[in-house]
């Protein structure tokens, strides 16, 4: 099997667990959700344009999509996320795919989304591709994803504290960096080898407020696939020494009892040409 196909499967398995899916969209999904506006905004959706949402989880891009007049419609590679789309939002379609193998014509789009999808997929480039592909001349390709790590705190401190207390060897497939995709310069260079024009990027100040630090620690450990999984394969006393790092971390960002964690994502947004 090779390493591109090891970390599908990897991530596939994991998102496919209905208990992953839901706790991901019970506690993050309060935060990805704040780059929606944005993205509906730079891709320019509106009334009576067709809108495909990748990687779409619980479905509420496509949602807001058809808020705003769009026809929208659902993929997720995760048979759990689409069981998901389909209860919160039953009058919308939802549908399993690739985002790298696009179930669609040429040119069958205005708009393509995708929700932070990037880092879960073997080749993001490969998924660029298909967005150009099936996106009509003129069309909108916008996506959200993380920040670099010295900015997304909410992540960036679990893989800091297993560093410093643990392993991050933990035998998983090797896949794409967790915060390639939101560094304009990867994202420019990616989308023009595509086909892409008029590439450009807004910041959008996410955080999470949490109740208590192991509020956080609990919902990466139940709600992620990559991060949970290093963080089981640690052996007992470095996990308590690792969570007893992110704790430390976490009560830095006290704000009036509550716990504020950065986690800015960058949406990328491109033109397909005339």
């Amino acid at each position: 099997m090779s390493v591109s196909n090891a970390f599908r499967d990897f991530e596939h398995a994991g998102w496919g667990n209905d208990s992953v899916a839901i706790s991901y969209h019970r506690n993050l999904g309060e935060v990805t959700s704040g780059c929606i506006p944005e993205l509906v905004r730079a891709a320019s959706v509106a009334a009576g344009g067709k809108v495909l949402d990748v990687a779409c989880g619980a479905g509420y891009l496509a949602a807001a999509a058809r808020d705003l007049g769009a026809e929208a419609i659902g993929l997720d590679f995760s048979a759990a996320q689409v069981r998901l789309a389909q209860q919160t939002y039953p009058d919308l379609q939802f549908i399993e795919g690739d985002a790298e193998d696009l179930p669609f014509e040429d040119m069958a789009f205005d708009v393509v989304l995708n929700g932070f999808g990037m880092p879960h997929v073997p080749h993001p480039e490969k998924a660029t591709a298909e967005a150009f592909r099936v996106l009509k001349p003129a069309g909108r390709f916008a996506y959200a994803a993380w920040c670099e790590a010295a900015k997304c705190v909410l992540f960036s401190m679990v893989y800091e504290a297993i560093g410093a207390h643990g392993s991050l060897d933990a035998g998983l497939p090797a896949g794409p960096n967790f915060f390639s995709c939101g560094d304009l310069g990867y994202a420019s260079e990616m989308l023009v080898r595509a086909g892409f024009t008029e590439i450009s990027a807004t910041e959008v100040p996410l955080a999470w407020r949490v109740s208590s630090p192991d509020a956080v620690i609990d919902a990466i450990s139940s709600g992620t696939v990559r991060a949970a999984a290093i963080l089981k394969r640690q052996n007992p006393e470095n996990l308590a020494n690792v969570k007893n790092h992110m704790r430390e971390r976490i009560l830095s960002y006290e704000q009036n009892g509550a716990y504020v964690i950065p986690a800015p994502a960058r949406v990328v947004t491109a033109h397909k040409p005339q």
